[in-house]
């Protein structure tokens, strides 16, 4: 079942042809080198899913560790798989918790691949794991499309889930605000602000999964969407736009950050997401990660 976005193109984006069996986009073909046509067109983007297997109606919840518990932990790394070794003495850690460390690999997400106590080490010879993600689903979930969707105000917060996006900021951070960006996804094929390789790329993302997570509370936006690093987009969300639109990602412009999270949040609404009520999604892969180590009871 496909679901179409947009009704309509601006006759300046170029061709990007069919690019996969779940994203699809039509357009006609570009005729010269910069991103110029000729004529009238018209432009089918939409998702296509596969029915879900059944789940069950609640998922186990592991014990608690709560007490931290000294040990040598080695993480894998995310970004070029390499295995390290630290110390840890803030956490009681186990093999599948998401860390970041201190030293060069700083601001990194790591996994833990196994924890030994026995031990008897030089500290300076050691960097240490100074942060856990937070794991803490709580909550009734249903899925819509490729997302696990709650609308419980107990439901994960921006807060536990930017624990797996980044470290905690530093005090002295200081960000600083222009103004934000509006996109209507009704009309988003005829924004001149969009560079149509972008929108591209925002599609890639959309269908690779990687817009992880989006909540809205009491119109409040947040979103994190997995790309070379990890970046938060934060908006307004008024019926089916959003205004005040930023991203952390360095791009001067309309990022395929921001536009892979609109296009999400539109595919979402016409497949039944209510955006009438404060609502979290989450991914399905990051949402059964998260639930695999939460250690509340998640209702399905």
């Amino acid at each position: 079942m496909a679901y179409p976005i947009f009704p309509s193109v601006n006759p300046a984006f170029h061709n990007v042809g069919n690019y996969s069996d779940n994203i699809y986009c039509i357009m006609e073909t570009q005729t010269d080198e910069t991103t110029s046509c000729k004529g009238e067109y018209s432009l089918k983007i939409g998702f296509s899913i596969e029915p879900a297997a059944p789940v069950e109606d609640s998922i186990p919840v592991p014990p608690v560790r709560n007490e931290p518990v000294r040990s040598l932990v080695r993480v894998r790394f995310e970004a070029d798989r390499r295995v390290l070794t630290y110390y840890n003495d803030r956490f009681n850690l186990a093999p599948g918790d998401r860390v970041f460390v201190s030293g060069k690999l700083a601001g990194c997400p790591g996994t833990v691949e196994s924890v030994t106590t026995r031990f008897k080490i030089n500290l300076a010879d050691y960097e240490k794991v100074i942060h856990r993600a937070s794991a803490e689903l709580h909550g009734t979930y249903e899925r819509v499309l490729d997302k696990m969707v709650s609308y419980d105000q107990a439901a994960m917060r921006p807060e536990a889930f930017r624990t797996w996006a980044a470290p905690p900021k530093a005090d002295d951070a200081e960000f600083v605000l222009g103004e934000g960006y509006t996109l209507d996804p009704e009309t988003m094929g005829s924004d001149d602000e969009i560079n149509p390789a972008v929108l591209q790329r925002a599609f890639d993302y959309c269908r690779q999964g990687n817009v992880a997570y989006i909540s809205v509370l009491n119109g409040l936006g947040t979103a994190f969407v997995n790309g070379t690093k990890w970046y938060e987009v934060n908006f307004r969300l008024d019926g089916s736009v959003l205004t005040e639109m930023y991203c952390v990602c360095p791009y001067p412009g309309l990022c395929k950050h921001l536009l892979a999270v609109s296009v999400t949040l539109q595919t979402l609404m016409q497949a039944g997401l209510n955006t009438a009520r404060d609502f979290v999604v989450i991914d399905d892969s990051y949402f059964w990660l998260l639930a695999a180590k939460s250690t509340s009871r998640i209702t399905l």
